[in-house]
């Protein structure tokens, strides 16, 4: 696939900082960083046995995580590149993912300056660069029209909450795209077809129109209408030559 402008920077900045690690012997971030910019990294980015690499969202399960790069004799100073805020307050219950995310890039901070933002039933949890939590605490009084309390609090006190998950077991002819499409949200593998080639299918966070595309494990669904679901595993083969696939859909 043909690397976009934005995609060949990308990979420019992961090369500095990898190189600054190794030659300087400090640490350098890139980030937050979604799935696909992960994966291009992971795959275009060359890593020296005398840097360390690790990508980091601050909890286990999270989607956008930041380029960590140090020297291979180091550990990552994580709450160095990262903070955790929370913010509660009444009302916020009936907020969504888009308000937080409006709020905080309507200061004028970029996306890549935030990391997940978990939102629970009683406060929410945003991953924020290091060097924009001064400024996130001091301006972010309002989540659209609740007024909020927002502080710091330390990594690792921090317990997130699993995301909700559906599990789908199933057999597959192929790991063609159209075939994990179809048996993700129950329609025919024609069905499918017709979804990916209407751009209505995204693989780890890109579109993709081509229905004979191959799907490996970990790899991350977004299907317009249907949500969110990931390749969790990929099993034998049954007796009638069919692959057995485990899906988990974002509740």
């Amino acid at each position: 696939m043909q690397q976009s402008a934005e995609d060949k920077q990308l990979i420019a900045r992961a090369e500095d900082a990898v190189d600054l690690a190794e030659r300087r012997y400090m640490q350098k971030t890139v980030g937050f960083l979604n799935p696909r910019q992960r994966h291009l990294i992971e795959t275009k980015v060359v890593v020296p046995e005398t840097v360390k690499a690790v990508f980091f969202g601050g909890y286990a399960e999270a989607e956008r995580t930041m380029l960590i790069c140090c020297p291979a004799y180091e550990e990552p100073d994580v709450t160095g590149a990262a903070a955790v805020l929370l913010i509660t307050g009444r009302g916020i219950a009936g907020l969504s993912h888009r308000d937080y995310l409006g709020s905080l890039m309507g200061l004028g901070i970029t996306r890549e300056n935030i990391g997940d933002i978990v939102v629970e039933e009683e406060r929410a949890v945003l991953f924020v660069r290091r060097e924009m939590s001064g400024y996130i605490l001091q301006n972010l009084t309002r989540i659209g029209r609740c007024g909020i309390k927002i502080e710091e609090t330390a990594l690792d006190t921090l317990v997130i909450q699993p995301k909700a998950v559906e599990e789908i077991r199933q057999t597959v002819s192929s790991l063609r795209l159209d075939c994990v499409v179809a048996a993700a949200i129950h329609v025919s593998r024609a069905r499918a077809a017709e979804m990916i080639e209407g751009e209505l299918v995204s693989l780890n966070f890109e579109v993709c129109s081509r229905v004979s595309a191959h799907i490996n494990e970990g790899d991350l669904l977004s299907v317009r209408g249907y949500g969110r679901m990931r390749l969790a595993s990929i099993g034998g083969l049954t007796r009638k030559n069919r692959q057995g696939i485990v899906i988990l859909r974002y509740l």
